[in-house]
């Protein structure tokens, strides 16, 4: 009787200092995030603070495995599929701080998360910039025990399934050596 309550107690004691709730962790990313975006111009060191934070929100290497057929994925060897996690997400990092304006909202909604088990969430947040309302829904994993967006739905359009049906078109032609030079390419261009 005394293990058992022990156990229970153990039990109680790690769920209370497990990871925080995923719409805590998307609310706190984000405060931060439409802090720097109201700024009407952002420093060098500010602009790598808006790609640090939409970097961490990110479990790049599960959102570069789903932007690919399965198949696709399971034929590379790790080293490509590494390179691959490694471009893509220097490709997504710099191409989503060019495109900041996605990101800015006057006010903001989160839904209760929709939770699937222990470790995945959707979490719903309603944006409204300038009178115009967008829906964003972050599907996460809990990674290392921090929340990790892996696919980000902007009104309907899933950033994983964009992906996935634009390199499925260029891997009909192209090897993927060649898909991840076309990656590290786009990221160069993000750059500037």
């Amino acid at each position: 009787m005394i293990r058992k309550m022990l156990a229970l107690l153990t039990v109680f004691a790690v769920m209370a200092f497990a990871a925080e709730d995923p719409v805590a962790a998307v609310k706190k990313k984000d405060a931060e995030l439409q802090t720097l975006l109201k700024k009407s111009s952002r420093n060098a060191k500010e602009i790598e603070r808006v790609k640090s934070l939409l970097n961490d929100s990110f479990d790049f290497a599960l959102l570069a495995k789903k932007s690919l057929a399965k198949g696709d994925w399971d034929k590379q060897d790790a080293a490509s599929q590494e390179k691959f996690v490694a471009e893509f997400q220097r490709m997504v990092r710099n191409s989503s701080a060019k495109r900041l304006e996605l990101y800015r909202a006057d006010s903001t909604i989160y839904e209760p998360a929709k939770m699937k088990g222990t470790d995945e969430a959707r979490v719903v947040a309603h944006l409204w910039n300038k009178g115009k309302e967008s829906v964003l829904e972050y599907k996460m994993s809990l990674v290392n025990g921090n929340w990790k967006a892996w696919d980000l739905v902007i009104d309907d359009l899933s950033t994983a399934r964009n992906y996935k049906e634009q390199f499925g078109q260029i891997l009909k032609t192209k090897s993927f050596a060649e898909l991840i030079d076309i990656i590290s390419k786009k990221a160069d261009e993000a750059e500037k």
